[in-house]
């Protein structure tokens, strides 16, 4: 208030000497006029400089408008930061409010688990879940600006006016683009596999680090009370976990360590087949799905379960081949059907939930 009677006194007083020399010229002006010795070319100067008083009045009086509770020269910046991403270096909010994620559970698992809502999201077409490991009613009114796979609507990205947009690489060709509407994060799923160092990532980013620690923390108090369960009877079963998607002839294995149940099976102290696997991912035949019999085979599919006879008769065919009555874990009856696409520790709990429900139970 006080910096405001100041500006406004030193425009007063300016405008009074302003207003002197007006005179002092007006005087001068209207003696030529009057001796005819101005020229033609000169007659709106009266009306130009009368002009330009006028808006030197209209400055000088110049208010906020109602409801502003600071003045603009006093107005305080955004804090903001310097973030490393795979692509470089980014300046952002010290606490971004508004965020877009451009993906559906491997970063928006830490976002929504951190207590952010963001304000624009992807879903996963024809998958189980729109989200997968993330139950749906915490997202249920959150804008959704395309499917994975396609290009997200940047029409609607603008208008959200996000101050934080956070995406993975595969995206990396419209990163100058997204750059143009809000600062971009751009994270590298191949390089940021583990999802307790990615949840610890995205909460830095998003000031939440305090938040991320307890996130861990109860995550580790829950497989310690797994493996307490569990007991030594099963140290010495197996559990493999095959991917299917939807083919007669050929599944998928990955890495124990490269996905979040692989490493959730491993601090379970739980041996898994997949564990020495060296590439992160392999496409197999389902002539060596021997090799990938366990005690407990867990299959992953996207598929909508009410589909499975409709849109995926490849399926069922995999179950119908003579190969797969021949399996331990099919003798057994401890094959399971899991959805364990999961991006952080809101999948993660899901997981160990199944495990208690599959394993605990059984043994």
């Amino acid at each position: 208030m006080l910096l405001l009677l100041v500006v406004k006194a030193v425009c007063f007083l300016t405008f009074a000497k302003f207003v002197w020399v007006v005179k002092t010229i007006f005087s001068s002006l209207r003696i030529l006029w009057e001796s005819r010795q101005i020229s033609s070319n000169y007659k709106f100067l009266p009306f130009f400089l009368t002009i330009v008083v006028v808006l030197a009045i209209a400055a000088c009086n110049h208010n906020p408008p109602m409801g502003t509770h600071k003045s603009t020269l006093a107005r305080t910046p955004i804090e903001t930061k310097i973030v490393s991403h795979a692509l470089g270096k980014v300046e952002i909010p010290l606490q971004p409010q508004r965020v877009i994620v451009l993906e559906e559970n491997v970063v928006l698992d830490s976002v929504v688990a951190l207590g952010i809502k963001p304000v624009g999201v992807m879903y996963c077409a024809g998958c189980e879940e729109k989200f997968r490991g993330i139950p749906s009613d915490l997202l249920a009114d959150v804008p959704v600006l395309g499917s994975i796979g396609s290009l997200p609507s940047l029409e609607k990205i603008l208008a959200l006016k996000p101050d934080l947009i956070l995406a993975l690489t595969n995206r990396k060709k419209s990163y100058k683009l997204l750059s143009s509407i809000a600062p971009t994060v751009m994270i590298d799923f191949p390089t940021m596999y583990d999802f307790k160092e990615r949840l610890r990532y995205v909460a830095q980013v998003l000031g939440k680090s305090d938040r991320a620690e307890e996130l861990l923390t109860h995550y580790q108090n829950r497989i310690q009370k797994l493996r307490q369960q569990l007991g030594k009877q099963l140290e010495a079963k197996t559990i493999s976990v095959i991917y299917l998607a939807g083919s007669a002839d050929i599944f998928y294995s990955y890495r124990g360590d490269f996905l979040a149940y692989g490493q959730i099976i491993s601090d379970a102290g739980l041996q898994l087949i997949q564990q020495n696997q060296k590439q992160r991912e392999l496409t197999l035949s389902i002539e060596v799905l021997p090799e990938y019999d366990a005690d407990f085979l867990f299959i992953m599919t996207d598929f909508l379960k009410k589909d499975f006879k409709k849109a995926n008769p490849e399926f069922l065919s995999f179950l119908k081949k003579p190969i797969w009555s021949k399996l331990k874990a099919v003798q057994n009856k401890q094959v399971y059907n899991v959805n364990w696409n999961v991006g952080g520790t809101i999948g993660a709990n899901r997981i160990i939930d199944d495990l208690f429900k599959y394993l605990v139970k059984t043994s």
